[in-house]
């Protein structure tokens, strides 16, 4: 077998059991009892973990671990009543960290795009956001919120304008503009401390959680199914594909590396067809 081929097998080996690992992740989906899971999404800093803070009520110590350097780099949960809170790394930091953000959202049910009001969105930032409208399908404009965070830092004139601007990029890249949440989690913070009910409500974090709960996590069962049924498609594609390319070698590599991919056949016929058909009749029956 040449070198070259060598490569490529080892190449497709890797993408293989990593497809497996994905499948094992959306058929996880289903834990913590089937309650909502909301996470945030953003870049290094813009203030996705305080607001997690804010909005488990961890007021006086950090649950989620705030600083200005890149602290979150695994994802974290957090169990509060009837909701799942998660947190991940910040976008764009490294392969490694966004990939543990992807897997975040992947589980999540709303996504809170956090941005900090440093102007319009960065391209990275379309860029992932393109990749999350793609995974909600239908229920993007439902369950992703935008999120302007630290208020407090700007003009109320500046805040808007930037809300303003990002709301024209979220219409030209992603096809709709996201429901929008200007917050302040030291607003939050010092008025829940001080009693002040009138910084809590200019924080606009309670507004926040109100929508949560009465809207965005209305629809969790129907755009978990409908979530779940996409990427096990995707995956069974992927690894249709996959299987095309295995053939063109298995006359030129040795029989463990065929042995290999037997047994990842083995596994989309008992594992991944029969979960992508129990998942199509549950999402039928919603």
């Amino acid at each position: 077998m040449s070198k070259k081929i060598s490569k490529e097998m080892k190449q497709l080996l890797k993408k293989s059991q990593a497809m497996r690992d994905e499948l094992a992740d959306v058929l996880s989906i289903k834990d913590k009892g089937g309650k909502p899971i909301v996470a945030t999404w953003g870049l290094m800093n813009a203030g996705k973990s305080y607001l997690l803070n804010m909005l488990t009520e961890h007021i006086d110590d950090e649950y989620f671990k705030v600083n200005d350097i890149r602290e979150t780099a695994t994802l974290k949960e957090c169990e509060m009543g009837e909701c799942i809170f998660l947190d991940t790394p910040g976008l764009d930091a490294n392969h490694a960290d966004n990939m543990q953000a992807l897997k975040g959202a992947a589980k999540a049910d709303v996504v809170l795009f956090v941005h900090q009001l440093q102007g319009e969105l960065e391209a990275v930032e379309i860029e992932f956001l393109q990749e999350l409208r793609a995974s909600f399908g239908e229920y993007a404009s439902e369950n992703i919120i935008m999120i302007f965070s630290k208020i407090d830092k700007e003009s109320q004139d500046k805040v808007d304008q930037i809300q303003s601007r990002v709301l024209e990029q979220c219409q030209e890249y992603l096809g709709f503009s996201p429901v929008c949440f200007q917050v302040s989690n030291t607003r939050y913070k010092k008025g829940v401390q001080e009693h002040k009910d009138g910084m809590v409500r200019a924080s606009h974090i309670d507004e926040l959680k109100q929508h949560l709960y009465q809207n965005a996590l209305s629809n969790v069962k129907k755009v978990r199914m409908t979530r779940q049924v996409s990427m096990i498609r995707a995956i069974t594609e992927e690894l249709a594909v996959m299987d095309q390319e295995i053939r063109k070698y298995q006359a030129q590599i040795a029989e463990p590396t065929i042995e290999a991919f037997r047994q990842a056949g083995k596994l989309m016929k008992k594992e991944i067809m029969p979960a992508l058909q129990k998942y199509q009749e549950r999402y039928e029956e919603i």
